[in-house]
């Protein structure tokens, strides 16, 4: 068994061994937990249950393969969300549903991936982020956001194949470093008028922390 604490509410969770690697959501609050082997108990030894028997200090109740569900990955873009992709520290590419395709960050400016594939490289380390908008009363608002890791080789050569193909090159939920929440954050006030985000405080604030194993957060209420 592998013992995993969920980054969102602290609380200890078991998973069966063949799960390392994968996310499921915590059962407590819903926040991703990728299962990663930092610590792997006994329940024979009695030092803790399994899943199907949860611990006295696991403080979730029935802690289970299916409390502990497959988060989906998206199939496509939604169209009425925006899409950034980042490297360790920098903004490599954008996309929104204007007809204008994956464009790609450059110093001359924004350019299409399409009539600039030369440009598009072939490996690296790169993070899908979802910025999350949806429609209100008052307008147009930032939601939420979450992050995707893309595969380590020819993930950013499908841009210019069109919009949707990116997804296919998702591994799993993404987790932002400093540099990359900096970039995110910024790319926000730059892209979207002030009022689409400035009500959008647990975003803000999670892209201002030190929260560096959680995949993304949304607006409550």
């Amino acid at each position: 068994m592998i013992r995993v604490n969920c980054p969102g509410c602290g609380s200890k969770l078991n998973a069966k061994d063949e799960l390392a690697g994968q996310t499921r959501k915590c059962p407590k609050c819903g926040r991703p937990v990728l299962i990663t082997r930092v610590e792997t108990v006994s329940a024979a030894a009695g030092q803790t249950a399994g899943l199907d028997e949860p611990a006295p200090d696991q403080h979730v109740h029935g802690a289970s393969d299916k409390a502990l569900p497959q988060l989906d990955l998206p199939e496509r873009l939604d169209r009425q969300h925006h899409y950034l992709i980042c490297d360790k520290a920098h903004l490599v590419a954008t996309w929104e549903n204007n007809g204008n395709g994956w464009m790609l960050k450059t110093s001359f400016g924004l350019v299409s991936a399409v009539r600039n594939h030369e440009q598009l490289p072939a490996q690296g380390d790169f993070k899908l982020v979802e910025l999350k908008l949806d429609m209100t009363d008052a307008g147009l608002r930032l939601t939420g956001v979450q992050s995707f890791q893309l595969a380590q080789r020819w993930a950013l050569t499908t841009l210019d194949k069109g919009d949707d193909q990116i997804v296919s090159k998702i591994t799993g939920f993404g987790f932002l470093n400093r540099d990359q929440k900096s970039v995110v954050r910024q790319a926000i006030k730059d892209q979207f008028m002030r009022s689409v985000w400035e009500d959008a405080h647990n975003v803000l604030d999670y892209l201002s922390s030190t929260d560096y194993h959680s995949a993304g957060t949304v607006v409550e209420g």
